[in-house]
């Protein structure tokens, strides 16, 4: 049973830290030359846009009359000085267009990297790890949660290096102005950024929850979304909107939370900030008016000095907000890497090893399973299967059948014992080698958006159209996708709404065949074919299995009947192994199975 319910907010083992900023910004790393131009160009933009400051205080003492005096070379001066002025803005506003364009490209082609991983990751996790996650909450870290990033390389990660850069350089432009101007903005500064800094790590902890609620509120759709025709099926379209309305609200309180804290954080962050630039403002005065703190300072200083003061509370207060950007995706940071971080169960071990042929012998020895640690399914299983052999597998549900044909593919790893093939561990296989070998059709079968010719070519994307309808020929599918107006050319949408149960097994069937492996595994796979149709699946056994290993699991016993040997699982055991036959005279399990 999923250990991550709609109600159950996922708990994240490490909490986010530096560390994890730092391997965010690995990402980075094929981009790093071009990273490093941007910021740089934000860098020289920035302190650009430092230098008209220094214009107006050199037009002040300069250009503008002092004491009535109009200065030699007024106009030549002005001229100089402004058109100065104006090559330097135009340079800011083209600065800016290349430093937007080329940092939104490079964001998104790094998420599409982080992406990337993150699928590849999804794709080789054990199933273990799907059996106690919804599949929601495991969608949205794919989607939402790396758009979410992409905004930390586009805009919040060179700005925030860009405005440190700033700070710095306009406060040793302060400094060189006025020394005691500088001191002054270090001691209201301080106070200012660890305020900042604690506001943030509480809002982490409030955006954590929100993720949490967000989470569940779209693993409870994503679910009922998938579980449609069964909710209306029971009626239970009121009942699920009453535990989608209290998810929705949990998420909407969560977010509140989150809200007050954001407005929170903007009001203070640039009230505050406004105020140390008052100070400054204050403590200029009183240099002008007194001579109590030393020699009183210029006009063009002054001017120069609060220029360079808003610059720089300017430059404080982007940080603030990118702060609180990169507060919000710290959560989704903690998500994606707690996937990536997620130890794959089923792995190649360090002595498989490529197989190209198998004859198809398979071979169970003292083998014992559990899901759960403490909870055995399986105990003692051993079985010998002859290559070509047709072994049905019988008994009641959650006997252990399917458990035991999972296991042949390596969908989970044994407790003990050992699982062969043709003498060969298959822990000593590569997996990709081993389900080569091995066909595998389920009770639920899944078919792709896409034709049908795309969905049987599904199993050898390399297959020809020819060796594709020859597939299909011997699943007996043949007949009725030539049916289709559109034949082969059929658009089917999610899982093959548009098939009925039993023809889209038989494209299933065809699908499997078009691989040609070795050891065929049919769990309930003719449960949804009419009586007519499973007479021709059963000519079909006797020449596609034939030759091939193959287990049957199937409550239609006319379905197994001729099997060569049929096993009767039950109490995690295997009870009964013999043919039809001489389990009927044992009159024991499968007897008493059979006269019910």
């Amino acid at each position: 049973m999923s250990r991550n319910l709609y109600f159950e907010d996922e708990i994240s083992e490490e909490k986010f830290n530096l560390f994890m900023l730092k391997r965010l910004i690995s990402y980075a790393g094929e981009y790093k030359t071009t990273y490093i131009k941007v910021i740089f160009l934000l860098i020289g933009t920035s302190f650009l846009s430092l230098i008209p400051a220094a214009i107006n205080m050199m037009i002040i003492n300069q250009v503008l009359p002092q004491d009535g005096k109009i200065p030699d070379n007024m106009v030549t001066k002005a001229v100089i000085f402004l058109s100065f002025w104006f090559v330097l803005s135009i340079g800011s506003v083209v600065a800016n267009f290349i430093t937007t364009k080329v940092s939104t490209t490079m964001g998104n082609d790094i998420i599409c990297n982080l992406r990337k991983d993150l699928f590849d990751k999804l794709m080789d996790l054990s199933f273990e790890y799907y059996d106690s996650r919804p599949t929601g909450k495991i969608l949205v870290r794919v989607t939402n949660y790396t758009d979410e990033i992409a905004g930390f390389f586009i805009n919040d990660l060179t700005r925030v290096v860009a405005n440190i850069f700033l700070m710095v350089i306009t406060f040793i432009c302060i400094a060189f102005i006025e020394i005691r101007m500088a001191m002054v903005t270090i001691i209201v500064s301080i106070p200012v950024l660890l305020l900042m800094w604690g506001l943030a790590r509480a809002m982490h902890r409030k955006v954590r929850i929100e993720r949490n609620k967000q989470s569940n509120r779209t693993a409870f759709v994503a679910e009922d979304i998938n579980g449609l025709e069964v909710i209306k099926a029971f009626n239970r379209e009121e009942l699920n909107d009453e535990i989608f309305m209290e998810l929705s609200e949990k998420y909407r309180k969560a977010y509140r939370q989150v809200t007050k804290y954001r407005e929170m954080f903007f009001p203070l962050s640039h009230g505050i900030i406004q105020m140390m630039c008052t100070i400054v403002l204050y403590v200029t005065a009183l240099f002008i008016t007194t001579h109590h703190f030393g020699a009183p300072l210029t006009l063009g200083a002054v001017i120069t000095i609060t220029t360079y003061m808003q610059r720089f509370s300017n430059a404080a207060f982007v940080i603030c907000q990118r702060l609180q950007a990169i507060t919000n995706v710290t959560s989704n940071i903690e998500r994606i890497f707690e996937v990536l971080d997620t130890p794959s169960l089923i792995t190649n071990t360090p002595q498989a090893r490529d197989v190209e042929r198998i004859r198809g012998e398979v071979d169970f020895e003292q083998v014992n399973f559990s899901y759960v640690e403490g909870i055995s399914v399986l105990e003692n299983i051993n079985l010998n299967v002859k290559p070509g052999q047709m072994v049905a597998l019988v008994g009641p549900t959650g006997a252990g059948k399917t458990t035991i044909v999972s296991l042949i593919s390596r969908f989970y790893d044994i407790d003990s014992g050992s699982l062969k093939i043709d003498g060969i561990d298959i822990r000593d296989m590569t997996l990709e080698s081993l389900r080569k070998h091995i066909g595998v059709m389920m009770q639920d079968t899944f078919l792709f958006r896409g034709t049908i010719m795309e969905n049987i070519r599904f199993s050898k994307p390399g297959a020809s159209d020819e060796e594709c309808i020859e597939a299909a020929k011997k699943a007996y599918a043949h007949e009725f996708i030539m049916k289709k107006e559109e034949g082969y050319e059929t658009m089917l949408s999610d899982n093959g709404s548009e098939l009925s149960g039993g023809e889209k097994q038989l494209v299933s069937f065809a699908r499997l065949l078009l691989a040609d492996p070795q050891i065929i595994i049919l769990d309930e796979a003719t449960s949804n074919i009419d009586t007519q149709t499973e007479k021709a699946i059963q000519k079909m056994f006797s020449t596609v299995l034939k030759e091939r290993t193959s287990f049957v699991i199937a409550h239609r016993l006319s379905t197994i009947r001729h099997a060569d040997r049929i096993l009767y699982v039950d109490k995690k055991r295997i009870l009964e192994d013999g043919n039809h036959d001489e389990l009927l005279a044992k009159n024991g399990y499968y007897a008493r199975l059979v006269a019910h």
